[in-house]
């Protein structure tokens, strides 16, 4: 979890510092390319100022000099015809009228930049001066500055993931121990609880072999129970955190459920619920193994099964199906009890959270389905709820499928 949670942490660094690197790198690619384009566009400017300045009343008859270097000239007649050109290409760009400045691709990555002026001697158009300059002092740094800025963002998005990662170490060390400190507080003390439980059941079940029909006997007896159950979810969620899942084995779900199964009807028949249990026919039983520990996914299912009869109204009627879905085992707890409200949904799984109250039933801890979530996880499986009000509650576990084992294995397991 630990290590997610790090993991997280350090992508959030790289990300933000690669957003704000990309844009700071648009802003200054977008800077010096604006800035060499206005250099040229200028250059060109102040030659055609020049030129036209210096230009006789008829047309030139020929190129006229040119201080700039690179700087290319061409006369076009006003018909668009062009008389003469300085402009060393033996394809060179037509003129288009209206068209004052233009960047002209001629061949490959060649291009030049162009700038159009007409010329007007006493009201009338003498003919057009363009001036030319090729663009490859545009584009040859830019590209330049391209690769320096990729090439020194990936080695600066290298070093933050580094210290991202070192610094999310380090953020997460606190955390890291009062967690701990919280797990190991939680562990010890559902462990201390158990010997005084212990005493408290034995007291209880010689007071109730006295007086077995007292009412304060019998909810003496029920508040322990209770209490038991507590410490004994307590350190079970408390191992779970810090172990994971021990001893694991190839499990035969359909066993599992129907074993389960068989074991809550009994109760859920004492408060008036029928459970039905639905498995699938197959050839081959193997397909219905899954990898993990029996007991932890026995809790799971007791859970889960538990839950579904305990808030079923008597009369009411659980179904437990198992179904194979692809690389996936399913396994569906229907009932038709007094449902959750949508809005209650998101917080069913977290721990101690209850809503007992809304459901109209009474008892529990709130880590049912906290431990169902727990084990579901460690498990690489999913666990859902869809539940209204009044129309029961449809619980969805999902667990992948083992596929390591022959026929005879699993009849032998069995």
């Amino acid at each position: 979890m630990f290590q997610q949670m790090r993991r997280r942490l350090a992508l959030w660094y790289v990300g933000v510092t690669a957003v704000l690197l990309l844009v700071f790198a648009l802003a200054g690619y977008g800077y010096v390319q604006t800035t060499l384009s206005e250099r040229i566009d200028d250059t060109l400017d102040h030659v055609a100022e020049v030129v036209v300045a210096t230009l006789p009343s008829e047309p030139p008859q020929g190129p006229t000099d040119v201080a700039e270097d690179r700087v290319a000239l061409e006369w076009f007649a006003p018909t668009g015809e062009r008389l003469w050109s300085t402009l060393d290409m033996t394809v060179v760009p037509r003129l288009h009228p209206g068209v004052w400045r233009e960047t002209v691709t001629l061949s490959g990555d060649e291009a030049i930049r162009q700038v159009t002026q007409p010329v007007y001697r006493q009201g009338q158009l003498l003919g057009y001066l363009r001036v030319s300059h090729p663009w490859f002092e545009v584009t040859k740094p830019v590209r330049q500055l391209l690769v320096d800025l990729t090439v020194a963002g990936l080695v600066a998005l290298a070093l933050v993931a580094g210290a991202g990662w070192f610094l999310s170490g380090l953020a997460m060390a606190p955390v890291r121990q009062s967690y701990q400190r919280l797990e190991q507080f939680t562990a010890d003390a559902s462990h201390e609880l158990r010997s005084p439980l212990a005493s408290l059941q034995m007291n209880w079940e010689l007071l109730h072999s006295q007086y077995p029909q007292h009412p304060q006997v019998q909810a003496m007896g029920g508040l322990l129970q209770r209490l038991s159950r507590l410490v004994d979810d307590l350190l079970f969620l408390a191992r779970q955190d810090t172990q994971g899942v021990a001893a694991v084995e190839p499990c035969p779900l359909d066993a599992l459920v129907m074993e389960v199964t068989q074991e809550q009807a009994g109760l859920a028949q004492a408060q008036g619920v029928k459970l039905h249990l639905e498995l699938p026919t197959l050839e081959n039983p193997d397909t219905l193994t899954v990898w993990g520990n029996y007991s932890q996914l026995g809790r799971l299912l007791t859970n889960v099964i538990r839950n579904a009869w305990q808030y079923t109204p008597s009369g009411g009627q659980v179904w437990v199906r198992l179904q194979p879905q692809g690389d996936s085992l399913t396994v569906t707890v229907q009932d038709t009890g007094v449902g959750i409200d949508p809005a209650e949904l998101p917080r069913v799984f977290d721990r101690f959270y209850r809503v007992d109250r809304a459901r109209g039933a009474s008892g529990g801890s709130g880590l049912g389905l906290a431990i169902a979530q727990s084990i579901v996880q460690a498990h690489q499986g999913t666990l859902h709820l869809t539940s209204q009000p009044g129309q029961g509650t449809l619980v969805t576990l999902t667990l992948p499928r083992f596929k390591g084992l022959t026929h005879q294995g699993s009849a032998d397991r069995r």
